[in-house]
């Protein structure tokens, strides 16, 4: 069955070839620079404060997951704005038109960057298992061998 143009492509991808949608300043993942470029994709999306917290510098997952809550809620908030705004306003208000552009801009915009956040968070995760499974593979190649036993009688 072929897949539309509209739905992400599955992980993994090709590096040489990122799904559609995905944001233009980040690496795609397999690249080196991928961690380094998504992290700082992400903490220009997210609220100034985040940068300070040295948690989500050291967890990328982490800080993609709360960059994408922070845009889900602001989608619902944009959405329960302009169902306010036209709920309170009369149509003969002449803030009406301008606030509702900016409200559907907004919410627009939300919805565009949460599904590049998604994709870079799901991008995270599999680069993150990949490079766990790698470690234990390593690991269990370089363990040392137990001692033999000793000859009993």
């Amino acid at each position: 069955m072929a897949r539309s143009s509209s739905q992400p492509e599955p992980f993994p991808y090709r590096p040489e070839r990122p799904p559609v949608n995905w944001p233009g300043s980040v690496r795609p993942p397999g690249s080196p620079e991928f961690e380094q470029s998504a992290k700082n994709w992400l903490f220009d999306l997210a609220p100034a404060r985040w940068w300070h917290e040295e948690l989500l510098h050291r967890h990328p997952v982490e800080l993609a997951s709360m960059v994408r809550r922070w845009l889900e809620a602001d989608v619902h908030a944009m959405q329960a704005g302009l169902r306010d705004l036209t709920d309170s306003l009369s149509g003969h208000d002449a803030r009406l038109p301008q606030a509702s552009e900016l409200y559907t801009h907004e919410r627009d915009w939300a919805r565009a960057m949460l599904e590049q956040v998604k994709l870079v968070e799901e991008g995270l995760r599999t680069a993150l298992s990949e490079a766990k499974r790698r470690s234990k593979a390593h690991r269990a190649k370089h363990l040392p061998l137990p001692r033999p036993r000793p000859a009993t009688g």
